[in-house]
């Protein structure tokens, strides 16, 4: 993966939902995909690198499912929804997709491409299951996998369920993605959970996509830690009036790390509800840019969507872009973005020192605050700490000079 001579793919991904003032280059984003990637994945045995789960009786489980012929049983079902040619005055750069995601078409042409089979997760109506159901993926050094699946949750139903991505013990590099459908019926409850923790040298891709009937409800719990270069896609359809969708993303940028977010909530039913919150740390040397987007469209009357992003900047040296945007066909709507991003003042940092708290240990307890909101959110006390370990490696090699401590002197 480290040869540039070697031919690549270029992927264009998490699209804005319409185009803007190009300056800051946060239209879209390329995404290489060499094509040594591509073959590997194809030639893989998978799931490749999925511990075997184990999942409730209730639940239908079906893999292997070729990922052309589920493109084509979305269309089949009705999912399609025709590409819009103006929305909220202005035109749209929206890629078709039958299946909307928030990184966008580019992805799925990928997972046709190397062929990666789908894993069919289907609980019937009116089944509620208590404890979560647990996918743990394990990449050693090397590896080179894509992981789809699709998620049916039945009228009335309610489940947990949990992805965590991390490695084998010494694993360096690697390219790791994930793309998850999510089909939620009438009344049916999802809390999904994803937990990253790969390490610096492996890129990695999260693709997310979910339709919502009426009065469902989907949280969403997103805590990406490792990797060094990471691209978030989220698509949310709110079709079903008085659906409900609530979005937790926690992410700690680290020296020579790139991370590319999009996220945009659809709403279209009657009085739908969308709440997101992104809570992050930055240090010395990181890059971040994300698109958070709250989308109104005719006929959403009584919506209400609410945007709000915290970020933590330990560094000079950071680079930190965020468009937040509210698009409006519909008047009879309530929407919200608030952003706030800075660093410890050093009016913090001296109350904190006249009470015995060092820079270094100070900068250490911020972060952990700002991960915590999003970490206490994931229902696995193992998963819980096995996330706060992987903030203690950054901290590992701090001996109290905070010219030595991640994210440097503020």
């Amino acid at each position: 993966m480290s040869d540039n001579t070697q031919k690549k793919d270029i992927l264009k991904v998490n699209h804005l939902p319409v185009l803007t003032w190009y300056r800051d280059k946060l239209n879209d984003v390329e995404m290489e995909v060499s094509e040594a990637t591509i073959e590997a994945i194809a030639k893989a045995s998978h799931p490749a690198y999925l511990v075997k789960p184990q999942f409730p009786a209730e639940m239908k489980v079906t893999e292997g499912v070729s990922p052309a012929e589920l493109l084509k049983g979305y269309e089949a079902e009705g999912m399609e929804i025709k590409r819009e040619e103006y929305v909220a005055g202005k035109y749209p750069m929206y890629q078709e997709q039958v299946f909307p995601t928030g990184m966008g078409a580019d992805i799925d042409r990928l997972i046709v491409k190397t062929g990666v089979p789908a894993r069919v997760m289907e609980l019937p109506a009116n089944v509620k299951i208590k404890d979560p159901v647990y996918l743990h993926y394990t990449y050693p050094t090397g590896a080179e996998d894509i992981d789809t699946t699709l998620i049916r949750i039945g009228e009335g139903s309610e489940i947990t369920i949990i992805q965590y991505m991390d490695s084998e013990h010494g694993a360096t590099n690697g390219f790791a993605g994930t793309q998850t459908r999510v089909v939620l019926g009438k009344n049916a409850k999802l809390h999904l959970i994803k937990v990253q923790c790969l390490p610096g040298k492996f890129v990695y891709f999260n693709d997310m996509g979910c339709r919502m009937d009426d009065s469902s409800e989907f949280t969403y719990t997103e805590l990406s830690l490792g990797a060094g270069d990471s691209y978030l896609g989220t698509y949310i359809d709110q079709i079903g009036k008085e659906s409900k969708f609530r979005a937790d993303l926690g992410f700690v940028s680290t020296e020579g790390s790139m991370m590319d977010l999009n996220y945009t909530d659809v709403f279209r039913g009657v009085k739908s509800e969308g709440v997101m919150r992104f809570n992050g740390v930055m240090l010395e040397g990181s890059y971040k840019a994300s698109r958070e987007t709250l989308d109104f469209r005719k006929g959403a009357i009584g919506a209400v969507g609410d945007e709000e992003e915290n970020v933590l900047l330990l560094g000079k040296s950071v680079v930190n872009k965020t468009i937040p945007m509210i698009l409006g066909e519909e008047e009879k709507v309530n929407g919200r973005h608030a952003a706030s991003s800075g660093r410890i003042s050093d009016e913090m940092l001296f109350y904190m020192e006249t009470r015995g708290i060092d820079e270094c240990a100070a900068r250490e307890m911020m972060i952990r605050s700002n991960i915590s909101r999003v970490s206490r959110l994931i229902p696995n006390g193992e998963i819980r700490a096995a996330a706060e370990a992987y903030v203690d490696r950054i901290f590992s090699e701090c001996d109290g000079n905070c010219v030595t401590c991640p994210g440097g002197r503020h």
